[in-house]
């Protein structure tokens, strides 16, 4: 899924000097996220997931993943993602609608061109029959 918004998502947090909810909560968005070269052809970077599937990621499991306090600690994480510049809501939820989020990340694969290292030039000295160490001296 969204491998490459994840290694972004990572950096920003640092960059962002995120708190640890929500730098944990940008991270899921970002592995639940596509990334730009996709193969269904999908919005890249979005995030629709329910309020609960963000609340497992921040570590309250069935049921607490449903109750007030899982709710206030995702919406806050939101609000400093929001207000860093990390995400940017797209649809508010309500309604039996999510909310949409777009992550601020890069997405795309990095270049596949790589340019070869030159070789390392090694410099054996050898006498018939003696066995060599890569620095050159016998053995």
């Amino acid at each position: 899924m969204g491998l490459y918004a994840a290694k972004s998502a990572v950096l920003i947090a640092a960059e962002l000097k995120l708190s640890h909810p929500a730098a944990r909560l940008l991270l899921h968005m970002a592995l639940e996220c596509w990334d730009d070269d996709n193969p269904g052809g999908q919005e890249p970077r979005r995030y629709y997931a329910r309020r609960e599937s963000s609340a497992i990621a921040l570590g309250f499991l069935a049921p607490d993943n449903a109750s007030e306090r899982a709710f206030q600690v995702v919406k806050r994480a939101i609000r400093e993602l929001i207000a860093k510049g990390a995400i940017r809501r797209i649809r508010v939820g309500g309604s039996g609608r999510t909310a949409q989020y777009e992550l601020l990340v890069d997405s795309s694969r990095p270049g596949l061109a790589r340019v070869p290292n030159p070789p390392i030039p090694l410099h054996i000295h050898r006498t018939r029959g003696s066995p060599v160490t890569p620095s050159g001296g016998r053995v």
